[in-house]
């Protein structure tokens, strides 16, 4: 490089990745510039030199050329260049000489390198290193290196003006040298060399980080690193003494597993105590003679000369011991967890060691990897966890334990042995420092406080056949207990309930009549650790009494075989008085008009649920049953059903039921039947007649007729109306709302409304559903979205479904202290994908589209997943009415199962938000959807505000198509102007325009092929823009304009837009003039537009 620079050549240093760059280049010249040369131009060669470490290539110019002008190239054939910042050529002027450096797109002329450096000065000798000091350059430089023995040892900023150099051999020489760096990266002549010798060696110190890697019954094994100081000669090996027996010699290479050490004792009892110590060597003991000369002789064969071992004395050989203890038993060991968790505490207290960690856990088997004593971790998964078996953490609710008899300390980690895991909050491991029983719930892990003991002096009192009635008095409380939060009440061994307070009282319902039960009481401390059981009290109920009244009464008006009937379910009595409930009362208006019997065999199966414990018990308690009740019965949950059809269409009824006990007449039918009695209650002989209980709430229909579901591609006139905007949840009910507005809407013609999600949700705006069959949220109640539908129906408005489930919102935390748990339907973590990023924990599979970053991501592959959400949009359509569906965000799972949801709804009008403004994309998402879906026409949407902002039509006509999906296919465009997120969205620039640029979109597709969606916020903007509205919606109805329509379009220019729609009508847009001719007449006109109808 000094050779070049000292040249008068001009000479092109080059840094590339390229392995054959080339110099594509002209010769410039006061006079002109001359001829390029031919591609790929001159090839570099590359250096041997380099600039701060970076490799080089170099071109040498003849010595007539003084300036250039160039681009870089790879060699070809494809060929990528590299040109100057901008994109420009690089230029060297003419007249130019000397080196000039190319890199990153600039190119700087170099400079001579700085003069050499003064030789270091010695400042300090140790044994293993030397200190050295310099002066500045008198130049600017950017750093220094440092050279030892003519080897680079050390790079150094310009401000770095001493160093230490260890890691040295003692009694050796070394020599010193500097060189300079310029600030172009060019490296200085070395100064003059400066000596120096490392003072004699010294005994090596103490080793380090020792401790037990591995501990069993198998063996002991220990690990350490090398000394920090040792002593200036190397350490060969170590001395390992255990008990104070006589130590055992280690050759440091036979041990040497990386940076570490390792040494397996197997000479061991399991169980038993070891003490050990290791002493650092810098040669083997006198005593083992030929173990020191092989030593020697093998370094001897594998070191330079100039390594050589320096001289060491017998005193100086050992360094000082360093010590461990240990047993040999593995720590994470796991053992056996009592019965009583009070002796299990006391158990730990006494050893002071041993941890166990109880875990409620709905994985089907759930792992701990730990680490104990900071030490090894566990192979993953990790160690099991067992069933708990003590009373306190009952395996019967998910308990499980983690004991580790041995372990003083842990880390760890839950896992499912899969892609399940829980972690602590923040992502991090679990920590216990100290050994005890503690339990890990909700991402916190606590110690775990003595139980609370039994509660005293427990009372029962039966008030009837079907209730009784609990009292007991509190537990004292002792030193380490924590205070009783509420009592767990069992019935005949089995938990039936638990009180919400300290309460020391409890009413058991729903019971048999005539029959023994037996109960016992438990306290809950702060942490749901139960005590032990209180005595039981044993209580028999008495005479039946009266049903309470029937639950959940729903009435909805459908179509069964082409005839308008009211089809009513409910719910069993939440008491049903302690006889069986026979049969229920319907009226109607107040009256009886029919009775309902409850089947034979869901009364048999009562016999069947209330059988003795066992044939001992029977004889001995004859009266002692299982934990049954009515509530255990499997029908009891179950839905009743009847169908009135006798109703009237256009009439309001209101419903009512009562239920009625087992009447004698009934009860001898099931005896002839073959039914048997009940042990001990002989609930058939001790019926009483006309038992009937109180009336249910009434629940208020209007008998009126569900429309049919339109569906895709049908020749008629279909006018959506995007019912809500992003503030309708302000209003304190839009389902009211709304219902003022429908007669207008359908004065106009449209007949098709999408109201917003109508599920209870986290948001305010139903996007972020989270109880899927609870109805009642920001929008209004149940009951009020139910009279709404109805009136749509009744004014032939089609009601549209919005179908959020691509995503949804938990409303518990699991154990782990995680969002997910879900209710209504009923899931858990398993239902969320694993790659989903709002909610970590999900053990789903990972997401078939885009995972959503706001709420957990649905896993739509799980066959239960796709079970629910059928039923769910089932239950909607059927049940509630709606009648059409558009499903929001579908970019986040897979079309095969949209298309699936379709299908399984009877394939109704569908239609997607897939926000893509790619005509290609849309058109093979409908492919994939196999036609069962429409989307919402993006591409025209884009196209339609460019064209109205810009007077300029021409992207409308797309080869005498419209622009987007409304030309490709029609039947599955939904043509928009705005919506809930575009209009406020800064993404998209906001709303569509001002009121009359609305005016003209709207003129458009409301008069064109597709189907149009009029957005509820332009519908309110202003007074005339609502009258222009319903005026176009009006034209599309009388023309029966429809989604595939015939158009013809006569100018998509600047200035105009012309078309005519199946010869119906006519529209023009634009500053320019046109008429369709004679024989049409003005139907709307605003600014910039007119429709003329036929």
């Amino acid at each position: 490089l000094l050779d070049m620079l000292e040249s008068e050549n001009v000479v092109l240093l080059y840094r590339s990745a390229w392995p054959s760059p080339h110099l594509h280049c002209r010769e410039l010249t006061p006079e002109g510039a001359g001829a390029w040369s031919q591609l790929p131009g001159l090839a570099f060669t590359a250096s041997a030199e380099d600039l701060e470490g970076h490799p080089l290539f170099v071109a040498r110019l003849p010595s007539k050329v003084r300036g250039l002008e160039f681009v870089l190239n790879d060699g070809g054939p494809h060929y990528r260049w590299d040109k100057a910042a901008g994109g420009g050529n690089f230029r060297i002027p003419p007249g130019s000489d000397g080196v000039w450096l190319i890199s990153g797109g600039r190119i700087e002329k170099l400079q001579m390198p700085p003069t050499p450096s003064e030789p270091p000065a010695v400042v300090k000798i140790c044994r293993t290193s030397v200190a050295l000091s310099w002066r500045p350059a008198a130049q600017s430089v950017k750093g220094y290196r440092l050279f030892r023995n003519g080897q680079q040892v050390a790079s150094l900023a310009s401000a770095v003006l001493q160093y230490t150099d260890t890691g040295l051999m003692a009694a050796h020489e070394y020599t010193y040298s500097m060189a300079a760096v310029s600030t172009q990266g060019v490296l200085s002549s070395l100064s003059p060399a400066v000596g120096a010798t490392t003072e004699p060696a010294g005994p090596p110190g103490k080793v380090s980080a020792l401790r037990i890697a591995a501990a069993n019954g198998r063996g002991i094994t220990l690990e350490w690193a090398n000394c920090e100081d040792t002593g200036g000669a190397p350490v060969t090996a170590f001395l390992v003494q255990r008990d104070g027996q006589a130590p055992k010699t280690l050759l440091a290479s036979q041990v040497e597993k990386g940076e570490k050490f390792l040494w397996t004792d197997t000479d061991v009892v399991r169980g038993s105590s070891y003490s050990y110590s290791v002493v650092a060597a810098h040669l083997p003991p006198m005593a083992e003679k030929e173990l020191r000369e092989a030593v020697l002789k093998e370094r001897q064969d594998s070191i330079p000369p100039e390594d050589h071992f320096p001289e060491v004395t017998e005193e100086l050989n050992l360094g000082p011991p360093a010590s461990v203890e240990t047993v040999a038993v593995d720590a994470l060991e796991a053992g056996d967890c009592h019965e009583s968790l009070r002796e299990h505490l006391a158990e730990v207290q006494e050893k002071k060691m041993g941890i166990t960690v109880f875990y409620q856990s709905c994985w089907g088997r759930t792992y701990a990897h730990c680490c104990a004593q900071q030490d090894r971790w566990s192979e993953l998964p990790g160690v099991e966890l067992e069933s708990s078996p003590c009373h306190s953490f009952n395996s019967a609710e998910g308990w499980l334990v983690l004991c580790l008899p041995y372990a003083r300390s842990l880390e760890l980690v839950m896992n499912d042995g899969g892609r399940g895991w829980d972690k602590a909050p923040g992502g991090k491991n679990y920590k216990v420092m100290t050994p005890g029983v503690y339990v890990l719930t909700h991402g916190h892990l606590d110690p775990v406080a003595l139980p609370p003991q039994e509660p005293q002096a427990l009372q029962a009192e039966a008030l009837d056949g079907s209730r009784v009635q609990l009292a007991w008095e509190p537990p004292p409380l002792a030193d380490g207990e924590a205070p009783v939060k509420c009592y767990r009440i069992f019935r005949n061994g089995r938990v039936i309930g638990q009180t919400e307070t300290t309460s020391c009282s409890f009413q058991d319902i729903n019971l048999f009549a005539f029959t023994d039960y037996e109960y016992s009481v438990a306290a809950i401390n702060g942490q749901d650790v139960a005590g032990p059981l209180s005595d039981a009290v044993s209580i028999k109920t008495e005479l039946p009494g009266l049903p309470t009244a029937p639950r959940n009464l729903r009435a909805n008006p459908r179509k069964e075989n082409g005839k308008l009937v009211v089809s009513l379910e409910w719910e069993p009595p939440a008491d049903c008085g302690g006889a069986p409930v026979a049969s229920y009362e319907i009226l109607r208006d107040g009256t009886v008009i029919d009775i309902y019997e409850v089947p034979n065999a869901r009364i048999r199966s009562e016999t069947e649920a209330a059988k003795p414990l066992d044939p001992e018990a029977a004889a001995a308690r004859r009266w002692v049953r299982s934990t049954c009740s009515y509530s255990n019965l499997s029908w009891f949950k179950d839905g009743m059903a009847w169908t009135d059809t006798t109703v009237e269409l256009g009439e309001c009824y209101s419903y009512q039921v009562r239920a009625v006990q087992l009447g004698p007449e009934r009860a001898t039918q099931l005896k002839a039947g073959g039914v048997v009695q009940r042990c001990g209650s002989q609930f058939l002989d001790n019926v009483l007649p006309d038992v009937v209980g109180p009336a249910s709430e009434p629940a208020q229909v209007r008998a009126t007729a569900f429309l049919d579901c339109p569906k895709l591609g049908e020749q008629r006139c279909i006018i959506m109306f995007q019912a809500f905007d992003w503030g309708s949840h302000k209003a304190p009910s839009w389902y009211k709302v709304l219902l003022g507005l429908l007669p207008e809407l359908r004065s106009a013609g449209i007949n098709m409304c999408w109201l917003p999600p109508p599920s209870d949700s986290v948001d305010e705006h139903g996007y972020l559903p989270r109880k899927w069959y609870v109805l009642d949220n920001n929008y209004g109640t149940a009951e009020e979205l139910q009279h709404l539908i109805g009136s749509m129906h009744e004014q032939d408005i089609v009601p549209m479904l919005d179908v959020v489930v691509n995503h949804r919102c938990a409303s518990l935390q699991d154990s782990a202290g995680r969002w997910l748990k879900f209710e209504e339907p009923d899931w858990e973590g398993w239902a969320v994908c694993c790659n989903s990023p709002a909610v970590p924990g999900g053990s789903g599979a990972h997401t078939t589209g885009e995972p959503a970053a706001y709420a957990p991501s649905v896993d739509h592959s799980n066959p239960r997943i796709r079970s629910d959400v059928n039923e769910y949009i089932r239950y909607l359509m059927d049940e509630i009415g709606f009648r059409a569906l558009r499903f929001d965000f579908v970019k986040g799972y897979a079309p095969r199962f949209q298309t699936d949801y379709v299908r399984a709804a009877g394939e109704p009008f569908s239609v997607a938000e897939n926000w893509n403004g790619d005509v290609n994309g849309l058109h093979d998402y409908v492919r994939e959807c196999q036609g069962k879906m429409a989307v919402y026409d993006f591409p025209l949407y884009y196209v339609l505000k460019r064209c109205i902002h810009s007077n300029n039509f021409e992207e409308l006509n797309c080869g005498g198509r419209l622009a987007g999906i409304a030309g490709r296919d029609p039947a599955r465009s939904c043509t928009f102007i705005d919506n809930h997120d575009t209009y406020q969205l800064a993404i998209v620039g906001g709303c569509f325009g001002n009121n009359d640029q609305v005016l003209r979109a709207y003129a458009l597709i409301l008069t064109h092929p597709g189907t149009p969606c009029v957005f509820h916020w332009d519908y309110v903007r202003a007074p005339y823009v609502r009258e222009k509205l319903l005026e176009l919606c009006a034209i599309r109805r009388d023309a029966n304009i429809h989604s595939t329509s015939q158009l013809n379009i006569h100018c998509a220019a600047h200035g105009l837009y012309a078309a005519t729609i199946g010869n119906r009508v006519a529209i023009k847009i634009g500053t320019n003039d046109w008429s369709p001719g004679g024989g049409w007449k003005v139907g709307c006109f605003g600014a910039e537009f007119c429709v003329w109808t036929k």
